[in-house]
């Protein structure tokens, strides 16, 4: 039986717990949480125990996840790593590429394993679009467009750190969910992002919570190029209307075209001019919950089984490690750089 930790007790701690209860051989050690009173709560809903510290949580466990706000994701992963323990780390890897490249330089000097919370390499359709690439079945692609747009900054009313500059915007609507998409890009078709082909919109709509000043974009469109001369157009919102609310993504090929909408639940298109097919995915096992789409649950569940038993996939599929997650920061830090430039730009 492996014993498995969790450092924070959020909201996606709480997916990971739900998704361990469902895997054979794996049960929750407990949690640590700089907030008792929660993670108290926590353990009283998914078992385990809270520990004072992460180093007695590492003792007690077979390896961590660390789903703390991201400005303790280094402090916290490198924390478990010094305490020997393979780690599986949440989204963004840190919140500056100088952190990253810590956490990156501290997992190879005590050789542990360490991986990175990208889930939605576990989504069925995204999985089904990466076979039909390789497999050359759309053609030659010509350009991506991906858009994820929630409406959590309309919902939220209380100012968090997800807010706030403590994380450096990476909380932000570009930062929590365009690294997704980032890291999306990348698992389809293994080129990186021509950094001077990129051009990024940022903007906060929400302006305020609580008479507090919001300090990260809510709403962000990024164009640009591939070196494989792929063009895409990736779109992240926390202040788009309900109705208006998805995941989507959209490839055109020279032969083919892919289309998925959370609109659609189970199902994808592909469509080669008048012709289009409807297809359907696998089903999943575990609900989602509310303002999440099809199959996001799951994922986190395909995701953990696939870090404690890494054998239990195909041998060319591999769980996202913290090169993936240095690589996906360092593009992050390229479209908040070269927004910066633009805004220099308009005040001349």
């Amino acid at each position: 039986m492996k014993k498995i930790g969790i450092v924070g007790a959020g909201n996606i701690a709480k997916a990971h717990a739900r998704a361990l209860s469902t895997i054979k051989g794996t049960e929750l050690s407990g949690v640590y949480d700089l907030h008792e009173s929660v993670a108290q709560g926590f353990i009283k809903q998914y078992g385990g125990r809270v520990y004072a510290s992460i180093e007695t949580l590492a003792d007690a466990s077979d390896g961590l996840i660390i789903a703390s706000p991201n400005f303790c994701h280094k402090d916290h992963a490198l924390q478990a790593l010094r305490a020997g323990q393979p780690i599986l780390c949440e989204k963004p890897m840190a919140v500056s590429l100088k952190e990253a490249k810590e956490m990156v330089e501290t997992a190879k000097q005590f050789q542990i394993q360490a991986s990175m919370g990208f889930n939605y390499r576990y989504l069925s359709f995204v999985n089904i679009l990466k076979n039909l690439i390789a497999n050359g079945e759309l053609g030659r692609v010509l350009t991506v467009r991906t858009h994820f747009k929630k409406n959590s900054a309309l919902r939220r009313k209380t100012f968090s750190w997800r807010d706030s500059g403590e994380s450096l915007r990476t909380s932000g609507a570009l930062g929590d969910l365009g690294i997704h998409l980032i890291d999306m890009l990348w698992y389809l078709f293994g080129s990186e992002m021509k950094k001077e082909s990129l051009n990024t919109k940022m903007l906060t709509h929400v302006k305020e919570k609580e008479e507090k000043k919001v300090q990260v974009d809510d709403h962000t469109e990024i164009f640009g190029q591939m070196e494989n001369q792929v063009f895409f157009h990736l779109v992240t919102s926390k202040s788009t209307q309900p109705e208006e609310c998805g995941f989507s993504v959209e490839v055109v090929g020279h032969d083919k075209v892919f289309k998925y909408h959370t609109n659609m639940k189970n199902e994808y298109e592909i469509s080669d001019g008048l012709c289009v097919e409807r297809h359907q995915m696998p089903q999943t096992l575990l609900t989602d919950p509310p303002n999440e789409f099809y199959g996001w649950s799951d994922t986190f569940r395909d995701q953990l089984m696939h870090w404690v038993n890494t054998n239990s996939y195909p041998s060319h599929m591999k769980v996202a490690d913290f090169e993936d997650g240095y690589r996906a920061q360092a593009a992050l830090n390229t479209c908040f750089e070269r927004e910066e430039a633009v805004v220099s730009a308009r005040a001349y």
